[in-house]
């Protein structure tokens, strides 16, 4: 159960980043190239310092680091646009649609049995959500490419679990991390000649930050390693205390009023993470084994 609550601490921080968002005035894949390439920055510079620089080599998964280091970019890039074209609410709604997604697509890809605890969960969580992102009418003014945009962001976050739980039984999370987000970073990067301005300033440095080095580079080395330890499917599910977290964070440091939808909303939304943690027992949930000839990749974590 240590492992869940882990995950529901974890996806509850998140919260945080759409705030960090809200106070940085940049394009979106601006806002994104520059918390991966902090990311990867801090990370480097961490593992030099602790002599663990053998853990940068590019390892013999490169083809598969290389495309979900593309999934990152495109799902962050898909996410933080959405937010762009609609509103945050409308985001959240589209965006967790994921959750469903890896229900069905990683007993499919992923060596792990059904969880009919993550499936019962989605029905509250979903109702949850809806009501969360229609609060105060925001909901609306989901034009079509806003839609299609928060709908392939779903998809690319399904993706980009399932591959970097694939990726988590075979490398090291400090050398999966780096190079997903050094990849992404050199994805992005020809997009930053259309944005309309690419330098920070004022309280924005510290945000972007932030961003990258606690929320990026110290929330995803955290993610990977619990993904070792918990299903796709779990790990969906619990995202979704993310939109609650960032409703009340909101309400505390924005003053964004709550309502009546909010409070109800995220209350069935803890609901279902709480059937998850207490219930879910997933055959495949703990240590993954080391798969042969790549034992020289692990660490102590």
């Amino acid at each position: 159960m240590r492992w869940r609550l882990s995950v529901a601490g974890l996806t509850a921080s998140w919260g945080f980043i759409s705030v960090i968002v809200a106070g940085v005035e940049l394009d979106a894949v601006v806002l994104v190239f520059y918390r991966l390439v902090l990311a990867a920055a801090a990370l480097t510079i961490a593992l030099l310092v602790v002599r663990r620089g053998y853990l940068l080599r590019l390892p013999k998964a490169s083809g598969r680091l290389f495309l979900v280091g593309g999934t990152l970019a495109v799902h962050w890039f898909l996410f933080f646009a959405t937010i762009k074209l609609s509103s945050v609410a409308f985001a959240l709604l589209t965006v967790y649609t994921a959750p469903i997604l890896l229900a069905l697509l990683a007993p499919l890809m992923l060596e792990e049995a059904r969880s009919r605890a993550a499936l019962v969960a989605l029905v509250p969580a979903g109702a949850g959500l809806a009501l969360i992102a229609g609060r105060g009418g925001e909901a609306g003014g989901g034009r079509p490419l806003a839609v299609a945009a928060g709908l392939a962001a779903a998809l690319t976050y399904a993706l980009l679990v399932i591959g970097t739980k694939q990726l988590g039984e075979r490398l090291p999370v400090a050398t999966i991390e780096v190079w997903l987000f050094t990849v992404a970073a050199l994805v992005l990067a020809p997009f930053l000649l259309g944005a309309d301005r690419v330098m920070p300033h004022g309280d924005e440095l510290w945000l972007l930050a932030v961003l990258g080095i606690a929320f990026t580079a110290g929330s995803g080395l955290l993610y990977v390693w619990l993904l070792r330890r918990v299903t796709a499917q779990t790990m969906g599910v619990l995202s979704y205390i993310e939109p609650v977290s960032g409703a009340l964070l909101a309400w505390a440091i924005l003053g964004e009023a709550l309502g009546g939808r909010v409070l109800l909303g995220g209350a069935l939304v803890l609901l279902a993470g709480l059937l998850v943690v207490v219930t879910d027992r997933p055959r495949r949930e703990g240590r993954a084994p080391v798969k042969p000839g790549l034992a020289p990749f692990r660490t102590g974590d």
